[in-house]
């Protein structure tokens, strides 16, 4: 039909087509029946003979335009006859059209813990269906158009200008990993499922969880992220529960992104705390706190004198002496049983 390279759309103008064309074999008739008439009443007027010969052949002309009248009128029906059927049937296939889903049958979206994830459903053709957002671990039903239907408030179905509804998760946690499946209500139904995929980076502090410094000594703690999809904004730094300044007296922050891993997989971002010249009352746990990750905390004895250092320092030697002093003092014992026996 070449009503679809007009560029008209089916659902709406097939009606206005039928009747166009109706009326346009219609004007055809009429125009048709209006020349016949116009000839007859020349040829009258042009005689001006009142006779019967006259008046014979004017009935004779009206009975031949009605006539050809009929037969064209006839043939018009006849065509627009068998044209209808053809436009109803496409009118009727063009309304019935479905909704359908732009896209992938199954996408991937990976996110960061912590951050927003958007999870994609493009529909066209809506109509006055619905769409559903269902998480496919538990079956949980978790939006319908715009309404929540779940208590976490962290879910919203957003719709977009470009036929676009997603579903949005704030703050994302571990556990939101896995399928989740937008339904429109067909039936039987359209759907596509979205992976989630949720990084969480790992955050350590380097050196053993428990330090043992020497008084009036400079310290520096490293707090090193791994996997980060985006390196962190900054990264925090607390003595137990206080927040310590980022360029204060004493303590001073720095931040180094972006650094290549060692074994070339992927980058790194390391934040230093540096304290100069440690005090007792700087003794205390110390916890880095990265934007985008968790957190991590170490230890940190402050140790005043040079007798009390070095003691610490020489506890790994002074155990090791004590048990070859016992081992000796064991086999001692068993030597001097021996003898006493022989």
């Amino acid at each position: 039909m070449r009503i679809f390279k007009l560029g008209l759309r089916p659902a709406q103008n097939c009606p206005q087509m039928t009747q166009l064309l109706i009326g346009g074999i219609v004007y055809m008739i009429f125009a048709s029946h209006s020349a016949a008439s116009g000839a007859t009443s020349a040829s009258f007027d042009e005689s001006g003979d009142t006779s019967s010969l006259s008046s014979l052949s004017s009935s004779s002309s009206l009975e031949s335009s009605s006539t050809a009248f009929a037969a064209i009128a006839s043939s018009s029906l006849t065509q627009v006859s068998s044209l209808l059927p053809e436009v109803a049937a496409l009118s009727a296939t063009a309304t019935m059209v479905e909704p359908y889903l732009d896209g992938y049958a199954t996408s991937n979206v990976t996110t960061q813990i912590g951050t927003h994830a958007y999870l994609p459903c493009r529909v066209k053709q809506l109509g006055n269906k619905s769409v559903s957002w269902i998480r496919l671990r538990d079956g949980h039903i978790l939006t319908v158009d715009r309404a929540v239907f779940i208590a976490d408030q962290r879910f919203l179905a957003i719709k977009q200008p470009d036929k676009y509804w997603t579903l949005q998760i704030k703050y994302v946690q571990a556990r939101d990993a896995g399928a989740y499946e937008c339904q429109v209500s067909t039936e039987p139904k359209v759907s596509a499922r979205v992976q989630l995929h949720v990084v969480v980076p790992r955050t350590e502090i380097l050196g053993e969880p428990d330090r043992y410094v020497k008084a009036g000594s400079n310290v520096v703690l490293r707090c090193i992220v791994r996997g980060a999809l985006e390196p962190p904004t900054f990264i925090m730094w607390y003595h137990g529960a206080e927040q310590l300044a980022a360029d204060s007296r004493r303590h001073r922050t720095q931040l180094d992104p972006n650094l290549p891993e060692a074994n070339g997989e992927g980058q790194s971002t390391i934040g230093s705390l540096i304290i100069e010249s440690a005090k007792k009352r700087d003794t205390g746990n110390y916890t880095c706190s990265p934007s985008n990750s968790p957190s991590a905390t170490v230890t940190l004895n402050i140790i005043n004198g040079e007798s009390s250092a070095s003691a610490v320092t020489s506890s790994a030697p002074t155990t090791r002496a004590y048990t070859l002093c016992i081992m000796a003092l064991l086999l001692s014992v068993i030597i001097i049983g021996g003898g006493h026996r022989t």
